[in-house]
């Protein structure tokens, strides 16, 4: 048995098919770097500090909800300027609340803003200079 016009025509085809891919993928328009990418790092890293620091008040800010009201209800040990609790319901984005508050402690809130089940709940906090973040998940019935 002769082989060689079997192992010719698939060395062919293999090489064409590289050429193929080649020049596909030389088409293609892929950006890697944003314009701006410096300045992007820099606002990951300030969401990244603002974690850490909110890392020790993830276990101390509780959620209090009934029919009547959503109390959160933050540690003594918080101070800050403003805050902004972001609630984030993963399966229905309709439902996603965003509050601005001056107030960081005893904050009561109207329970006709949300939909049962479970929420992503992040608390920026800002203190002159000072950003915090805490991200924590709870569930409202």
């Amino acid at each position: 048995m002769n082989f060689k016009y079997f192992i010719l025509a698939l060395y062919l085809t293999f090489v064409g098919l590289i050429v193929m891919m080649v020049f596909k993928s030389c088409g293609q328009n892929i950006e890697l770097e944003t314009k701006d990418y410096y300045n992007e790092e820099l606002k990951y890293q300030q969401k990244i500090d603002a974690l850490k620091l909110g890392a020790v008040y993830k276990d101390s800010v509780k959620l209090l909800a009934n029919d009547s009201f959503v109390f959160l209800q933050m540690p003594q040990s918080i101070k800050a300027d403003s805050m902004i609790l972001v609630f984030m319901k993963p399966d229905d984005s309709k439902a996603d609340v965003s509050i601005k508050l001056t107030s960081t402690q005893g904050v009561k809130l109207d329970p006709t803003l949300f939909a049962t089940g479970i929420y992503n709940l992040s608390i920026n906090l800002y203190d002159h200079s000072v950003y915090t973040l805490i991200e924590k998940q709870i569930q409202i019935q």
